[in-house]
């Protein structure tokens, strides 16, 4: 497995310091004091935090204050917490107890950790997690590095999940040496569940009349609002997409823990089972507290428990004259104008306008020798793909800068098209990509109207003046017109895509017509390059950047983090703006502004599906 730390010599390491115990008090009365602030603004208006920026500002910059890591160090990490592929850096952000690391920072401080002399064991915790399967199995490469060298990783669960559907946390801990589980309490390893939403019905109710359509038969983002059910593609697209996640999963479990493939089946059909139990059919490895487990690690290592996150918030900087790798990430739905996060939901959107502009930067950053494009995206708006696209392709002719895509949980529709930009594309093997297709309509509320008694009058100039109208269905010559562009859209998609991958125009349409695919089959069917993770990607980054193997660089986060004050400048109106409630993106599922539905004109997006593990 390629992975760029190995290539560092164990006395080079700049090792990380986290904070002591009175650090992290201190870090804990700065988000005490800037919650504070928080119902402050409420009683005593905006004056009250321009007064306190300086003091707060001061605060923050004894937090970084810290000593050094112990000769004798246990790293102890949450997988119960939230970890972003793109750290959040509003200004709400500031107030968070939750831990403020990326994704990228997560792995990047276990694959240090890996080679950090003083580190000696790990401790996971997981019962609960919100992290997707693409980057599970990327922490399962970095546990594996980890182990690799001769060190001991432990994972502890108060249980596996909640009532059942505990799948994806065993998933995670399988790569583990050792499982410690609670008594009382059950490994719910459930299997897999894929659920749909079918609304028809209840549109029919509300008189909202849904107009469609896709390019082609696979393409089933608007399933949900055309269909009281499946469709025989949708249920066999769906049934290959679940049944692949099971497959993967359920052998590499079975491998992991030293268990026949049959008999993890076995054990998913009759889960929920009882720690006992899971005990007897060795999925765990021993029944008891986390304090019993923590005790015992100390006795074996002699070593003192450290938080990961302070180890990871407190790696040292490289030099700034070293040859760097850029890693930017695009992180949710994919719009026009500028990206935008929700700090009260957390929903994030990759705006053209912004990303575009981020890579206009990474253009004019002369240390820059290649970029790692994380995608985690199940698509979007085609406009704004096709800008990204085109903006990335400028800057790697413009400036020689190579660009090595990494797929996330998702890669898809519009996340691959630009994907497309990349010189070398890596994927996990559960990422979800493909979706090659296209869809747009508009909802039709003319019936609605009529049974609130609202009456709309129009006047037009332009036979098609009112062609995406709410207020009536197309007519045969907007029909017309509105799939003429669809067809010219999947022929863009399709054509760009065979190109690019070199697969030939027959081939490429059995792969296209909207199919979704796994990691692994994307890279039989030639739409990826290769399987792996983030670490991966950056070796073959470093790689394509011409920097030398044992070559020290640095790693270029995008976008470039805000300090406390320019977050609080933002919020004011001196930058620019956050948005609170801008449309999560043009196709508009998942929101309660039925508006939001009419903004989908053409998309390149993957259907709203729940997976259940």
């Amino acid at each position: 497995m390629a992975f760029f730390v190995r290539e560092w010599n164990m006395d080079k390491i700049e090792t990380p310091f986290p904070a002591t115990g009175a650090g992290r008090k201190r870090t804990l009365a700065a988000r005490l004091l800037m919650k504070s602030v928080v119902y402050s603004f409420a009683l005593f208006g905006l004056l009250f935090i321009v007064l306190l920026v300086f003091v707060l500002g001061m605060l923050r910059q004894e937090t970084g204050v810290v000593a050094d890591v112990p000769d004798k160090a246990i790293l102890f990490v949450d997988f119960n917490e939230s970890y972003p592929e793109m750290r959040s850096d509003d200004l709400f952000s500031e107030f968070s107890d939750v831990p403020a690391l990326s994704f990228y920072d997560l792995t990047k401080a276990i694959n240090l950790a890996a080679l950090d002399p003083k580190v000696k064991a790990l401790i996971g915790n997981v019962s609960l997690s919100g992290l997707g399967l693409a980057q599970i199995e990327d922490l399962r490469s970095s546990i594996r590095v980890f182990r690799s060298t001769g060190k001991k990783a432990y994972l502890y669960s108060t249980g596996f999940g909640s009532f059942g559907q505990g799948t994806r946390e065993y998933y995670l801990a399988a790569a583990f040496d050792e499982i410690w589980m609670q008594p009382n309490t059950e490994v719910g390893i459930t299997g897999v569940g894929i659920e749909v939403p079918f609304i028809r019905g209840l549109l029919d109710k509300l008189g909202i009349v849904p107009e469609f359509y896709a390019r082609h038969e696979y393409k089933n983002a608007a399933a949900s609002l055309l269909s009281k059910g499946f469709s025989p593609e949708y249920r066999s697209e769906t049934e290959k997409l679940g049944g692949g996640i099971f497959q993967r999963m359920a052998a590499d479990i079975a491998a992991d823990r030293g268990l026949d493939e049959g008999d993890v089946k076995k054990v998913v059909d009759e889960a929920p089972v009882a720690a006992e139990k899971a005990l007897e059919k060795k999925l765990i490895d021993k029944i008891a507290y986390k304090p019993d487990l923590i005790e015992q690690v100390m006795d074996e290592t002699g070593g003192e428990m450290i938080n990961l996150v302070d180890y990871a918030l407190n790696i040292k900087e490289g030099r700034k004259n070293r040859p760097s790798v850029a890693l930017m990430v695009i992180d949710g739905m994919i719009t026009e104008g500028e990206s935008c996060a929700n700090p009260f939901e957390g929903e994030a959107t990759a705006g053209s306008e912004t990303i575009v502009a981020q890579l206009d930067e990474i253009a004019r950053d002369k240390s820059v020798k290649a970029l790692v494009l994380r995608i985690n995206s199940p698509g979007g708006s085609y406009t704004a793909a096709n800008e990204i696209w085109y903006a990335v392709n400028r800057m790697k002719s413009e400036k020689m800068i190579p660009v090595v895509v990494s797929m996330g949980d998702y890669a898809a529709s519009g996340g691959y098209f630009i994907a497309l930009s990349g010189d070398y594309v890596i994927a996990e093997p559960l990422s979800i990509t493909g979706s090659i297709g296209v869809l747009g309509g508009k909802m039709v509320l003319s019936e609605l109207w009529k049974k609130l008694d609202v009456n709309w009058g129009e006047v037009k100039f332009g036979r098609n003046a009112g062609i995406l109208s709410v207020n009536h269905p197309f007519s045969p010559e907007e029909k017309k017109v509105f799939n003429r562009s669809l067809d010219n859209i999947y022929k863009d998609f399709t054509e760009k895509t065979a190109t690019v991958r070199g697969i030939n125009p027959n081939e490429m349409e059995r792969i296209a017509r909207g199919r979704v695919w796994l990691g692994e089959d994307a890279l039989r069917n030639g739409l990826v390059d290769a399987l792996g993770g983030l670490n991966e990607a950056v070796a073959k980054a470093k790689e394509l950047g011409g920097i030398k193997p044992k070559t020290r660089f640095n790693i270029v986060y995008y976008p470039k983090r805000k300090t406390f004050q320019e977050k609080l400048a933002q919020m004011l109106g001196s930058g620019p703006k956050i948005s609170v409630n801008k449309v999560v993106n043009d196709f508009g599922f998942g929101t309660n502004d039925i508006n939001m539905l009419n903004r989908m004109k053409y998309d390149t997006v993957l259907p709203p599906f729940r997976i259940v593990y």
